[in-house]
């Protein structure tokens, strides 16, 4: 039985919902930029338009300006499914949730540093220890 990706959503403005998602990836060739992708747990942020009481999302994909804290991060490297390893990511991710969404928002390269610390499980980089 497949494991819900969906980990946690939070709307970030009247018209903005940012969902972040846990996942096992098979790995592959990327068609667009041919690069290949490793197998693995990977985690992802993803934001989409969406009115409140509609039940359309608008994924905004390639389109204007990038948006801050959208994309994904392999935490796991892993040569064969693990489904300890995804349940251990997706408890960090349900645990730090809102942490999580904070360092979306801005979107440093600190934040970064923060945010792979967290899904790793390893300490908070210093820096970001300072300004908690």
């Amino acid at each position: 039985m497949a494991q819900k990706r969906l980990v946690h959503a939070k709307r970030i403005s009247p018209t903005h919902i940012r969902e972040l998602d846990v996942h096992y990836d098979r790995g592959g060739i990327n068609y667009f930029d041919y690069s290949t992708k490793p197998k693995g747990i990977f985690f992802r942020s993803t934001v989409y338009e969406h009115e409140e009481g509609s039940v359309f999302k608008t994924y905004k994909i390639g389109i204007g300006e990038p948006q801050r804290g959208v994309g994904y991060i392999c935490v796991v490297p892993l040569d064969r499914y693990c489904p300890k390893a995804l349940k251990d990511v997706r408890q960090r991710v349900e645990t730090h949730a809102e942490r999580i969404h904070a360092l979306c928002d801005q979107g440093d390269a600190e934040a970064l540093a923060e945010l792979k610390a967290i899904l790793a499980g390893e300490p908070v980089p210093s820096s970001a220890e300072a300004g908690a």
